[in-house]
């Protein structure tokens, strides 16, 4: 989030999702099945049909928000983002060892270039990491720096056209390509990355949301954009691809999902077994992380 939190909020209250497509080489991403991390998610017990808080007092902490949880493919690393209210946002990791998840810690992805970092997801094949660093104001830009046994490495911004705007989100798709969110323009854009070089940036072609997050398997897009009820408040939505590649009308997530709280933030497990989100439920409007079954999904779909 923004704080920046308060703004970072307000701005999500306003944006409209946008796709950027990054094209570079990575495998396939695996099935449900093969993708399935071999980890215990820091001994939290896995949710079904009730959204729970993830890792409380660990991840989830009482006074600061965290959002924008990934999970490195092969089930050994974890990235979020906290803030507390009167500071910038920052990027913790842990780390699974010997069976124990080491407790989080912050990371500094750009190597000291900003002061705050945010959003940072893995890559499909686990290499890479995106992220999104500022130092001040609304000037958040795109970066990416290379995973390693160590840790992170070799940050550097994304170029053009991805660098002509404020932008933010990272998430990379199954066909390769980057989906974020361009805040100039305040829709999700989709844009190809070859060999390190950014081309072909432009709307998704979602009808809206401010941060999207696809599916393993490209079938769905998840996003966050203001409630059926209240443009004050934001629920999570999901959209299917439809036969001729084109995404499908966005539709609400049921109740375990979207509750009288605002939810932003959505995010899957590599696997796609499960969605993590924020809920801004805490005194003060400040959100943790939750976490279900993405069998919720599915109960979304069109018949």
């Amino acid at each position: 989030m923004f704080s920046i939190d308060q703004s970072r909020f307000a701005l999500a209250l306003c944006f409209i999702p946008m796709i950027v497509a990054c094209s570079e080489t990575t495998s396939a991403p695996p099935s449900h099945a093969q993708a399935r991390p071999s980890t215990s998610y820091m001994g939290e017990a896995p949710p079904f049909a009730e959204a729970t808080v993830f890792a409380p007092g660990i991840v989830s902490k009482t006074g600061r928000y965290e959002y924008a949880l990934s999970l490195h493919p092969d089930g050994h690393r974890l990235l979020f983002s906290a803030e507390a209210p009167e500071n910038g946002a920052a990027v913790f990791q842990s780390r699974l060892g010997d069976g124990v998840w080491s407790t989080p810690t912050r990371v500094e992805l750009s190597g000291g270039a900003h002061k705050s970092e945010m959003e940072a997801f893995f890559s499909l094949d686990g290499s890479r990491v995106f992220f999104a660093p500022y130092t001040k104001g609304m000037d958040v830009r795109i970066w990416s720096a290379e995973v390693t046994a160590a840790g992170f490495a070799n940050p550097q911004p994304l170029g053009p056209p991805v660098a002509d705007d404020p932008s933010f989100y990272p998430v990379q798709a199954a066909d390769g390509s980057l989906i974020y969110t361009n805040l100039a323009q305040r829709t999700i854009f989709r844009a190809t990355l070859d060999n390190g070089v950014v081309s072909g940036a432009g709307p998704a072609g979602l009808a809206k949301g401010g941060h999207a997050y696809p599916s393993p398997d490209g079938r769905f897009m998840l996003v966050d954009s203001a409630s059926l009820e209240s443009h004050e408040q934001r629920d999570i939505f999901v959209a299917f691809r439809r036969d001729d590649g084109a995404w499908g009308p966005i539709h609400p997530l049921g109740p375990e999902v979207n509750s009288e709280h605002s939810e932003t933030c959505p995010s899957l497990s590599p696997d796609g077994a499960f969605l993590f989100f924020s809920r801004y439920d805490e005194a003060g409007g400040i959100s943790n992380i939750y976490w279900i079954s993405a069998e919720v999904i599915e109960d979304a779909a069109p018949v």
